[in-house]
């Protein structure tokens, strides 16, 4: 039994959704990008080697792209309520 919602509900969601994504995307290659900071300068050898250094070093693509999705969501959010307020304030003012 499927549940009926407004096509307006659908795309939000879809944008919300496709935000997040890309968010995620920007934030993993950003952890990524990030990631030879842990290492020495010249010896290309990890400056930390205790095993939860070690951990926290491979993960940082995992943490930037969870940072990433929530921050695109987030400003996906923002957006959502942002138009939905001005579109209100039209349909309050009598403006076409």
């Amino acid at each position: 039994m499927a549940i009926w919602s407004p096509p307006e509900v659908n795309r939000v969601n879809r944008q919300r959704l496709i935000a997040a994504l890309i968010g995620g995307v920007i934030g993993a290659a950003l952890g990524r990008a990030i990631e030879p900071l842990g290492q020495g300068p010249s010896s290309g050898h990890q400056r930390f080697t205790s095993l939860p250094y070690q951990r926290l070093y491979r993960a940082y693509p995992r943490i930037g792209a969870g940072v990433g999705a929530l921050a695109g969501l987030g400003i996906a959010a923002v957006a959502d309520a942002k138009r939905r307020r001005l579109k209100e304030r039209k349909h309050r003012s009598g403006e076409p």
